[in-house]
């Protein structure tokens, strides 16, 4: 049977922390489409140029890092659920701080701040709460099951979001996904807290970014966080320039969302299957043609085209590189070192990555920047390859002794 279907169903309905968790993730999902895929085009209509844009997600990836390493001794006292909770706020101030830029451009250098704060409390508790939770025989579909949540109800959001924009501009737009990132609260309630080692320090984060067991996957690593700033900054802007509508914009986007949906599960269950790395492979060197492609698009066809199928071969992608993740996690002494190492090994490589876009952003027109920019676009997703090479069962208790 190709489908687990009974598996799905009782992971939906019959299991109270996950169906919690994937609501949240869910609520979560729509109010970041709502806003967060418009957020580059934003800051280009208020007149920001590109290469400013870049230097506002400079700014956010290097508060990251301060906050983070500077903040270890409070991050272990509190749960991972309450990590969570506290980290909505923030995300709340830093949207409504977005609908105010165009009359305060001081809030600039603010946001990313909030946003830091929002990203270190959210993704560190997130990631440590699903290690735990997820059932270990089914970790490939539980992460192609979250994914295709967030897909399903996420898909929507980005058409919405167009049709909110071009009715009532950014700022109500905004205070929509405020309202919907309130609810996003509320399954948290259902969360049983889990505690991070008392161990966790510097020292130790450090010492999980400098291990030999973990290098092959630390490179991987670094195709992904320096992919996204592609995918997440330069590939919405072309997408939008092409199209010339905020509305066909958002449209585009959740066709590409759905498109995924079914290849999200799939890809889960492959992984659980053994046949991992042998989708990994496929999906990642076919993701790399498709970047490699995208400097000779010539028409809004082709463009839509591009980006459906780049999302489909992503959700294999990013489902099969996820669940590796979490085996890591999973098998290392410390998953909170793990977790917390690789968000900021995630910031330490975008900082110089995004100085570089910066200057091409600067040196160059629009045209030659997105050449220049896609294919540094395909040939770093190759290095997502080099997740293959690592295996769990290598990962002792004492892989972290000199």
């Amino acid at each position: 049977m190709l489908f687990d279907f009974h598996h799905l169903h009782f992971h939906l309905y019959g299991n109270r922390e996950l169906k919690s968790f994937y609501l949240m993730v869910a609520l979560k999902a729509f109010a970041g489409g709502l806003i967060s895929v418009f957020i580059p085009i934003y800051f280009w209509e208020l007149g920001l140029p590109l290469w400013q844009i870049f230097f506002f997600y400079f700014l956010n990836a290097l508060f990251f890092i301060v906050i983070a390493s500077s903040s270890l001794s409070l991050i272990k006292k509190i749960s991972d659920k309450m990590m969570m909770f506290l980290s909505i706020p923030f995300l709340v101030l830093y949207f409504l701080g977005l609908s105010f830029l165009g009359d305060m451009p001081v809030i600039f250098y603010i946001l990313p701040i909030l946003l830091a704060l929002h990203q270190v409390l959210f993704n560190i508790g997130f990631h440590l709460d699903f290690s735990s939770a997820v059932d270990s025989k089914h970790l490939g579909r539980e992460v192609g099951i979250r994914k295709m949540i967030a897909s399903l109800t996420g898909f929507m959001a980005p058409f919405i979001g167009g049709l909110l924009i071009g009715l009532w501009g950014f700022q109500y737009t905004f205070l929509v996904g405020i309202v919907i990132l309130f609810l996003a609260v509320l399954p948290l309630f259902f969360v049983p807290k889990r505690n991070f080692s008392p161990d966790l320090n510097l020292k130790g984060v450090l010492s999980y970014l400098k291990n030999k067991s973990l290098r092959p996957f630390h490179l991987s690593s670094l195709g992904y966080a320096t992919e996204t700033m592609i995918g997440g900054i330069a590939w919405p802007l072309f997408i939008f320039f092409s199209i010339g509508s905020i509305q066909k914009f958002g449209g585009v986007i959740s066709i590409g969302l759905i498109a995924g949906v079914a290849i999200n599960y799939l890809a889960g269950f492959l992984s659980d299957t053994g046949q991992r790395r042998k989708v990994f492979r496929w999906a990642t060197s076919f993701f790399s043609l498709i970047w490699a492609t995208r400097p000779f698009l010539k028409n809004t066809f082709m463009v839509v085209g591009s980006h459906v199928g780049g999302n489909i071969l992503y959700s294999a992608l990013i489902v099969s590189w996820i669940s590796q993740y979490y085996k890591i996690a999973r098998a290392v002494p410390i998953p909170g070192l793990f977790i917390l190492s690789q968000e900021i090994l995630y910031r330490l490589v975008r900082v110089p990555f995004l100085l570089i876009l910066m200057f091409l952003a600067y040196s160059l027109d629009l045209n030659q920047f997105f050449t220049v920019s896609f294919i540094m676009a395909a040939i770093i997703s190759l290095l997502f390859l080099f997740a293959n090479k690592l295996h769990t069962r290598d990962l002792k208790d004492g892989f972290l002794e000199k």
